[in-house]
């Protein structure tokens, strides 16, 4: 029984000396800026920029509608029997709501098609950080743009430039 108990403190000794060999290795990255150096990025804000300029568009075509409807109605209100001014200022009022319903949905819209394209460019991001952890044996790569890592030691290695090379980016 002496024997057995030797034995296991001597295999847990080996074990822990084999992992003192080993030295753990922490890393970190700024995958923001990485992300910006993606080329289908540049692509996306491209895209991203003429959905906006097209919805920016309408926006204002419906704003100077509601303009020109206002001023007339501003000229005209002297005018106008009571159910006719009533009418208008129902019109005007349905009108502004349909400006600012269209401008609600338009940021949602682009948020969710923004969202849309980039998942991809997220996702392939991903995948080539946890293939640098994997290759290079990190045991943890902390992002640097959550603030979570409250020191980062000259030990700590940027794994930014291996990503990017996995990446294809220079």
């Amino acid at each position: 029984m002496k024997i057995y108990y030797t034995l296991v403190v001597v295999f847990l000794l080996a074990i822990g000396s084999v992992n003192a060999q080993q030295p753990m290795k922490f890393g970190h990255i700024n995958s923001a800026e990485i992300l910006q150096a993606m080329p289908e990025l540049k692509a996306i804000e491209e895209q991203m920029e003429a959905e906006f300029e097209q919805k920016e568009s309408q926006l204002m075509t419906m704003q100077q509608d509601l303009q020109t409807k206002q001023q007339s109605y501003q000229q005209d209100v002297e005018s106008l029997s009571a159910a006719e001014r009533q009418a208008r200022e129902q019109e005007l009022m349905e009108l502004n709501q349909k400006v600012q319903n269209f401008y609600l949905l338009s940021q949602q819209q682009i948020q969710a098609k923004q969202n849309e394209l980039q998942a991809p460019v997220i996702q392939k991001l991903q995948a080539a950080i946890q293939e640098v952890g994997d290759e290079e044996g990190f045991l943890y790569i902390f992002e640097m743009t959550s603030r979570v890592p409250v020191f980062a030691s000259d030990k700590s290695i940027d794994v930014g430039a291996l990503v990017k090379a996995k990446l294809g980016i220079q």
